[in-house]
């Protein structure tokens, strides 16, 4: 794949009333950059088949947010990609590496989106960030191997000295606006 992206691009989260009133709470200004920049490098990846790797568990409400996208994903709109971390079966700390290895093993020529949710400063708090270099699983342990041609980052909370009980205190329903937007932008592409 070209490296067409730079190397973040950031979506703010904004709400629209009158969107909001057809049922999805996107404003254009919002959705076009990161929409725009996922399908330029959705389309140069001549052909190839798209994975979309959900990180994440539903047992921590911070980190739940990649297998809601999943889950949105296959459940929702039926996207035609390869879908891989869902609220049913998560790619998680636990068993990453040995999905990781399949996903690969099996897609090995694919174009790997990988979705994943992220702290950050407090200023950054609800942001989307585009990543033209994939994402890092598991970073909150110390990992920090890269996985991905395209990476989604959803910051769902500021950063601290204990970012496990940052996770824990994030609102499901806030984490769920964030995997909404995520899954409809996604969907904007894939289909």
């Amino acid at each position: 794949m070209k490296k067409s992206l730079k190397n973040e691009t950031v979506i703010k989260q904004k709400t629209c009333k009158a969107e909001e009133n057809a049922g999805e709470c996107f404003c254009d200004d919002a959705i076009a950059p990161f929409v725009g920049a996922l399908f330029k490098a959705v389309t140069e990846c001549d052909d190839r088949p798209v994975v979309v790797v959900c990180f994440g568990t539903t047992a921590i409400s911070g980190d739940s947010l990649g297998p809601m996208v999943g889950s949105i994903l296959k459940d929702r709109y039926d996207v035609p990609a390869f879908v891989y971390g869902t609220e049913e079966h998560s790619v998680n700390g636990k068993n990453m590496n040995d999905w990781m290895s399949f996903i690969r093993q099996v897609h090995g020529d694919a174009l790997f989106i990988a979705v994943d949710a992220s702290l950050g400063a407090s200023d950054k708090v609800g942001q989307i960030v585009l990543r033209n270099d994939g994402v890092c699983p598991a970073a909150i342990k110390g990992k920090k191997a890269r996985f991905g041609d395209v990476g989604i980052l959803a910051v769902v909370a500021e950063s601290s000295d204990d970012p496990l009980m940052q996770l824990m205190t994030v609102s499901p329903l806030y984490v769920q606006n964030l995997a909404d937007k995520i899954g409809f932008m996604l969907k904007s592409v894939l289909c």
